[in-house]
């Protein structure tokens, strides 16, 4: 029994495995006729569809969101590299706009947090560092001080977290104060009860308040104070109860005030000099100090640590607004029904400038490329649109003859078209989210909108309208349109689009390109332009085409001829691939015009910055030693070498003016190394018997012409330098002179009439690949105190610049995006057209044609349109430098503020047409090696 109980068991298990089989069958089986009827014949070329609009949705996503991850985190570096003292927020508020009650010091501090927040600037609510309550600057005597000086002044602090920022290093933190009452004897507690003084500064008989207070060690050192010292006030008596040493000298908490940790020397109306500094008061002293000041001597400040952790790039610029229009206007806001003024300080937009003027820079190139980028995957899902409907033309003409309306037939087209968006686009959108964490740009997704778009409508457009031309059998069959109809709707739609391309590029050229401004239609000026210069290029290149044609016939092959011939009949499609290769070339050469025009202008930075590429110094009362230019010109990679002798001179009219001699041939060596005017040795070459040759910077010149009395200066004009007189004539002018930061400066020769009054304490190095680090080394072992200025790393800050950075990452990922869809519009271009070429191929190869003379066919069939298309990309992309690079403000990455203007360069643009030709080259030769492998057979049967 047991063995038939488990046999039916066994088969059992058997049936339902069986049973789960065919379940899983049928579900495929339904799947798949799902399928079959949702793409009919299209099946395989849906599926690449899918994939087209999942690339392009990915890429109209994610490389934006991308850049704004990589600009926000170029911000956070930036954030990071700066002081915390600098990442405060500071209110001020005088105690009298309080009702006179200083102790509010939490409420309004509260209201104050409040009001920030609700102006978008990121404190938290337990962002309060501490809060200050100030006191003017106070007379004070009693302090062990040095002689010379004047009584000091003191200001008296209450700080709110003074405990956490200091460790007492003897007495006691103040608590509280008191009253002390005039006449004789001693006696009460030095804590502020009633004591009794003989003498003091509140006089005889009368009350003076007692207030407990803490000095540094600073302080306690310069005045000579230790616990248990009093000073006298005026109405108050400030007793030392405590010394204290800062945790942290650096901290915001002590460097808010210049004073706070050690006094200060400062210089009052009487000339005479003397000390201001802080002391520290408890929280039980503010009604005293207020009664014995009264409210309009103190001040009330809270410190605000800003929450710039989570700041992002497109906030950057609304932050720093926003603190420029507190600290123009302050903040005003109600407390206990009060209405209230604060001052509002903060060093974060000093951090955030740099950033935000890159960023305003980078902004509108970032755009031009994201929107081009978007076309770019519109017209690839448009040529995957046709491919479905190539794949599905005979089922709808099939469809149509049997009888099937159009809005059929539209409905079957949406209905795919919908699932592939949904899928393909929802797939694309999560992983676009998941690759690009953050909160993105909004325009991301209009453009991946704009590709949703095209993904629903393109294949309705493609597929269904030109049923409308083909009727039914059953129906008589409407006369084709004539050519010359053709011929003016033609003209018509290309006369539109150029008078679209013409009008965005004189809206940008009005209104410019900036960031949060520009709205699609001048970010799409690369675009218009490519329709442009494309409706050029489909119009020129047939007549040239055939008139090759007609060359080529004249010889006795016909291979290049009939390929020519076949190359000058436009097919209907190839409209689009041809725009879509001028855009790609366009913006795989046009950004990488702008870096090298950057990266010119950052050469050039570093030159005005410097001058040399390399300046050694030292101070204007030293000079080198003989044998430190010998040294240095034995450094590897030094070309020449300068030393200069360096003084500052007055000029009869009072101006003062600097003086540098120099040796003219060894000076010029070195400066005409970098770019711009050369050196005018000639100028300082001849002199006259008692007067020096000079060349002046254009502030000294102006000066020398006012002493000399003449209006171009050419005169004679006295210099005092020190205890001498030298007397100098202008030769010649230079816009500037490196090593020197005045801008009045004149260069005299070092000869014929004798050296300069003290030795070179300046040297200028000329070599482009000099070893940095073996000058250095050489220089601090001769002359320790000498400081050394380098050219590359002045370029190296300049090009390290992180907003810089994160621009130049998110093109080269725009530039290999655009290079990727280049190759899918190419390959989807010539796949459109593979049919017909495989017919050739097997119809020339029936007819005896060798393989190589079929490949030459296909070749002069093939390449014209991407040779026409590969020279209008060079042309758009070198029309888009004066069109659209005016237009660009790229100033914030020259270093010095200058405007950059963006220059066509030659070999991006040729490597970039080569690189589309060779590609169409190479799939060609691909498709021509398949055809033979398949043979000529199929190919017929098809056509067949």
């Amino acid at each position: 029994m047991r063995t038939l109980w488990l046999r039916r068991r066994a088969e059992a298990g058997e049936n339902g495995v069986a049973a789960g089989g065919r379940r899983m069958r049928r579900l495929w089986l339904q799947l798949r006729a799902g399928w079959v009827t949702l793409t009919g014949t299209g099946a395989g070329a849906t599926v690449a569809f899918g994939l087209l609009v999942f690339v392009a949705v990915l890429a109209s996503l994610a490389i934006p969101r991308e850049s704004v991850a990589l600009r926000t985190g170029a911000l956070q570096r930036v954030i990071a590299a700066s002081s915390p003292a600098d990442r405060t927020v500071v209110g001020t508020v005088a105690a009298t706009s309080m009702g006179g009650n200083p102790s509010a010091i939490a409420a309004v501090g509260a209201s104050l947090r409040a009001t920030l927040a609700a102006a978008d600037v990121p404190v938290a609510g337990n962002s309060l560092l501490w809060a200050d309550l100030t006191t003017a600057y106070v007379p004070v005597s009693g302090t062990a001080q040095a002689a010379g000086y004047g009584p000091p002044q003191l200001e008296l602090a209450y700080r709110t977290a003074l405990a956490r920022y200091s460790d007492i290093v003897a007495g006691r933190l103040p608590a509280g104060g008191g009253t002390a009452g005039g006449g004789t004897g001693s006696g009460g507690t030095a804590g502020g009860g009633t004591s009794g003084r003989g003498t003091g500064g509140g006089g005889t008989g009368g009350q003076q308040t007692v207030v407990q207070v803490a000095v540094t060690t600073d302080t306690a050192a310069r005045l000579g104070l230790r616990v248990g010292s009093r000073l006298d006030a005026g109405t108050m008596e400030l007793v030392v109860t405590g010394i204290i040493r800062p945790t942290d000298p650096a901290a915001a908490f002590w460097t808010q005030s210049a004073a706070a940790v050690s006094p200060v020397l400062a210089q009052g109306s009487s000339a005479q000099q003397y000390w201001s500094g802080a002391v520290f008061i408890g929280a039980g002293a503010l009604p005293l100090v207020e009664s014995a000041l009264g409210s309009s001597e103190i001040e009330v400040t809270w410190v605000y640590a800003a929450a710039l952790g989570g700041l992002n790039a497109a906030a950057a610029s609304n932050l720093d607004a926003s603190l420029n229009s507190m600290a123009s206007s302050g903040a005003t806001f109600l407390s206990s029904g009060t209405p209230i003024t604060a001052a509002v300080t903060s060093q974060i937009p000093t951090i955030l400038a740099p950033f935000v003027a890159g960023e305003s820079a980078a902004a509108p190139v970032l755009e031009l490329l994201y929107v081009s980028l978007a076309v770019l995957g519109a017209v690839v899902v448009l040529l995957g649109a046709r491919l479905v409907a190539q794949r599905r033309a005979a089922e709808f003409t099939l469809m149509r003859a049997r009888g099937a309306a159009l809005y059929q037939l539209g409905w079957l087209v949406l209905r795919a078209s919908v699932i592939v968006a949904a899928v393909a686009g929802g797939a694309a959108a999560v992983l676009a989210i998941g690759l690009t964490p953050g909160d993105g740009d909004a325009v991301s997704w209009w453009l991946a909108g704009l590709t949703i778009a095209v993904t629903l409508a393109g294949p309705l457009l493609i597929s269904v309208v030109p049923q409308r031309v083909a009727s039914p059998v059953t129906e008589r069959p409407r006369r084709r349109a004539g050519g010359r109809s053709r011929a003016v709707r033609r003209i018509v739609v290309e006369t539109l689009l150029l008078a679209v391309a013409v009008g965005g590029l004189v809206v940008l050229r009005d209104q410019g390109l900036s960031s949060g401004s520009s709205g699609l239609y001048t970010s799409a000026a690369p675009v218009l332009l490519a329709i442009g210069v494309a409706v050029v290029v489909l119009r020129c290149y047939p007549p040239l085409v055939r008139e090759l044609a007609r060359i080529a016939g004249r010889s006795r092959g016909v291979v290049a001829f009939v390929g020519l011939a076949r190359a000058t009949r436009t097919p209907p499609g190839s409209v689009l691939p041809s725009f879509a290769l001028v855009l790609v070339l366009a913006m795989v050469a046009f950004p990488d015009m702008i870096a090298a025009s950057v990266s010119q202008a950052q050469v050039a930075a570093s030159w005005q910055q410097t001058g040399a590429d390399a300046i050694i110094g030292v101070g204007r009362n030293e000079s080198f030693l003989p044998t430190l230019q010998h040294q240095v010109s034995a450094v590897p990679g030094v070309e020449a070498t300068a030393t200069v002798a360096t003084a500052t001179g007055s000029l009869s009219s009072g101006s003062s003016v600097s003086v540098m001699w120099v040796d003219p041939a060894q000076y010029a060596a070195v400066v005409d190394q970098a770019p711009g005017p050369r050196f005018p040795v000639a100028a300082l070459s001849s002199s006259a018997a008692t007067v020096l040759p000079a060349v002046a910077t254009p502030a000294a010149a102006q000066a020398v012409a006012q002493a000399a009395g003449t209006a171009v200066g050419a005169g004679p004009a006295e210099v005092s330098v020190g205890s001498s007189t030298i007397t100098i004539g202008l030769a010649g002018r230079i816009a500037s002179v490196p090593g020197e930061t005045t801008n009045a400066v004149v260069v005299v020769p070092q000869e014929p009439l004798g050296t300069s009054p003290t030795g070179p304490d300046l040297m200028l190095v000329a070599g482009p690949r000099l070893d940095a680090a073996r000058l250095i080394a050489v220089v601090h072992r001769s002359q320790p105190d000498a400081s050394v200025t380098l050219r590359s790393t002045a370029l190296t800050a300049l090009r390290s610049a992180p907003v810089l950075q994160a621009a130049r990452t998110a093109l080269a990922q725009g530039l290999a995006t655009a290079a990727g869809f280049g190759v899918l519009i190419l390959l989807m271009s010539l796949v459109l057209t593979a049919q017909t070429r495989e017919l050739t191929l097997a119809s020339l190869a029936t007819m005896g044609l060798r393989r190589w003379q079929a490949q030459l066919l296909l070749a002069a069939e093939a390449l014209p349109p991407v040779v026409a298309a590969a020279v209008g990309g060079v042309a758009c992309a070198w029309l888009l430098a004066p069109l659209v690079g005016p237009s660009l403000n790229l100033a914030a990455f020259s270093g010095t503020g200058s405007a950059i203007v963006v220059t066509p360069a030659a070999f991006p643009l040729a490597a970039a047409a080569a690189g589309l030709v060779l590609g169409a080259l190479v799939v060609l030769t691909v498709q021509t090696v398949i055809s033979y492998y398949r043979g000529s057979t199929r190919a017929l049967r098809i056509a067949d």
